[in-house]
């Protein structure tokens, strides 16, 4: 009951993102120490929290091995990534890699197809290297980078391993129903988002 109403929550809120801004926050956050910073700073841009939450519902779709495998991949791949941020500075087809990751995760979503473990963990890969490397690129002289990293890396971890265990606690068919309609709301507003930043 409670990952129903969990999911009926989620359902409910995603058109939401579409009035928050789709940039990331450029200075340390006030209140929180660096490493819960890293965990929250993804969660204030939509071009980092939907494709996030996209793969996590496409892992707890797939078989076990394949979901582990994206479980693992995606936070060892963002840290990486935003340890190359420090000396690499962030390109700007970061954030349109980031908005169709959103899109065609959604899409798989929506489409609740099996994929091989190859390809799943190609874009889980990708995605946390994109998502590492905006993050690690808005990291600021103020911010310790070897708390902020690991804090990326978690907050990933966290909310893939929620997302995989949502979707395989659902056992009514509606409730199926309803990630993969989320799936098609994140990849209607990945393509929104795409079609308005032409």
């Amino acid at each position: 009951m409670k990952m129903n109403l969990t999911l009926s929550i989620v359902c409910a809120i995603g058109p939401v993102f579409l009035i928050f801004p789709s940039s990331a926050l450029a200075h340390p956050m006030k209140g929180v120490g660096d490493f819960y910073a890293g965990m929250l700073h993804p969660m204030t841009s939509v071009e980092c929290v939907l494709p996030i939450i996209a793969l996590s519902l496409l892992a707890g779709q797939q078989n076990r091995r394949t979901a582990i495998a994206i479980l693992l991949s995606f936070p060892i791949a963002s840290a990486l990534a935003a340890l190359l941020a420090l000396v690499l500075p962030v390109s700007p087809f970061v954030a349109v890699i980031n908005t169709s990751a959103m899109a065609v995760l959604g899409i798989l979503v929506a489409l609740n197809r099996s994929l091989p473990l190859e390809i799943s963990v190609i874009l889980s890969a990708v995605l946390g290297l994109t998502v590492g490397w905006a993050n690690g690129g808005e990291l600021s002289s103020d911010t310790s980078a070897y708390r902020f990293i690991p804090g990326l890396a978690v907050v990933g971890l966290l909310l893939i391993s929620y997302g995989i265990g949502l979707v395989r606690s659902l056992d009514m068919p509606w409730a199926k129903t309803a990630v993969r309609v989320t799936g098609s709301w994140i990849a209607a507003i990945g393509i929104l988002v795409l079609s308005l930043n032409k």
